[in-house]
């Protein structure tokens, strides 16, 4: 049938399929074929927590794969350098978690645990400075249970939480150089869990209440105390005042707010649509509220309510947290605004 037909006119044709495919086709770079959550940090480590400097330097909490729990420490690494992290922190048997950089970036806040030995069976931690690039350090507080720092805005002081028992916190705030200890909140039942300090002089912070429970061993009913799923609240540090800010019956945790100040990025479990096909321990999904309209959006799910909480890039565009997707502790990251969608919708 093609017979006698010129050679431009079938080239013009076989043009036209080709442009209809496309056409038919799901795009390849529309947003339902955007590419999933990246790891931060290559995958020879077991990543925990992490955090970035302004320059984009980033301090995270973790080992070599393969290297026992008590070797964790604080490394220093540079995305996109093609150099390996660098090893920042190692001194025997302390266990180093939970970095934060200052605001000006001249060092890192973190806690170290001095791990049970022979001669000393309790693990005790406490807030503790490291100077960039010298690697001076200084202890700021005494413990023996602090952990959870957070700068203020200002980068004069920090925010933290001094556990009494498992059921009992603190919330405290202590000057970068050691002095100036001041309660916030003293011996809330509970466990008080990392806070965040915003730029509206507010502090966001996780809180589990204690919970009882009946169970039954062979035959004999007993109580079991436990701690019940979490709920986030604000702490004005102008007022005084302390109140809820998410309490739904979900488990919400780890506020983190951004560097801009505007948003609240927060692990639910309210996101979560079915358990099928994920890892147990990554049973939260990732959300950011907007604190100026007040509006949540929905980010991703198959994140960790365990691990450091979520962690803003210098500008505000990425967010990474954590997550065993990969069977394995890591941090994972993406450009929030392109997976938000508003809380509530179809997933």
């Amino acid at each position: 049938m093609w017979k006698g037909r010129p050679k431009s006119f079938l080239s013009c044709l076989l043009l036209a399929v080709v442009a209809m495919l496309f056409v038919l086709t799901p795009s390849l770079y529309g947003k339902e074929q955007k590419k999933g959550p990246e790891r931060v940090i290559p995958d020879r480590y077991d990543v925990w927590s992490m955090d970035w400097s302004p320059d984009g330097r980033i301090a995270f909490s973790g080992k070599k794969e393969r290297e026992t729990g008590p070797q964790m420490r604080i490394w220093l690494y540079k995305p996109g350098a093609k150099s390996e992290p660098v090893l920042w922190t190692g001194t025997g048997s302390m266990i180093d978690t939970s970095p934060k950089w200052a605001p000006d970036g001249s060092g890192v806040v973190m806690v170290r645990k001095t791990a049970p030995g022979p001669e000393k069976r309790e693990l005790t931690t406490a807030i503790w400075w490291k100077e960039y690039p010298s690697g001076a350090g200084k202890r700021l507080t005494s413990g023996p249970l602090d952990r959870d720092p957070d700068w203020a805005p200002s980068g004069e002081t920090l925010v933290f939480v001094r556990g009494d028992g498992l059921y009992t916190s603190s919330l405290m705030t202590i000057q970068k150089n050691g002095l100036g200890l001041k309660t916030l909140l003293a011996n809330v039942q509970g466990f008080i869990a990392t806070p965040g300090w915003g730029k509206n002089n507010k502090i966001y912070y996780t809180l589990l209440r204690q919970k009882k429970t009946r169970v039954e061993v062979a035959g004999y009913q007993s109580e079991a105390w436990g701690l019940d799923h979490g709920s986030i609240w604000v702490y004005d540090v102008n007022t005084g005042e302390n109140r809820p800010f998410l309490e739904n019956g979900e488990d919400n945790r780890h506020p983190a707010v951004s560097p801009d100040g505007r948003y609240l990025a927060y692990i639910s479990t309210g996101g979560q649509a079915t358990p099928e096909g994920k890892v147990v321990r990554d049973r939260g999904s990732l959300f950011v509220q907007d604190l100026q309209s007040g509006k949540k959006y929905f980010i991703c799910d198959g994140v960790s309510l365990n691990g450091g909480p979520p962690c803003w890039s210098p500008d505000g565009k990425v967010l990474a947290f954590f997550s065993f997707r990969d069977n394995r502790p890591a941090v994972w990251s993406l450009n929030w605004r392109d997976y938000a969608r508003a809380a509530g919708e179809a997933q």
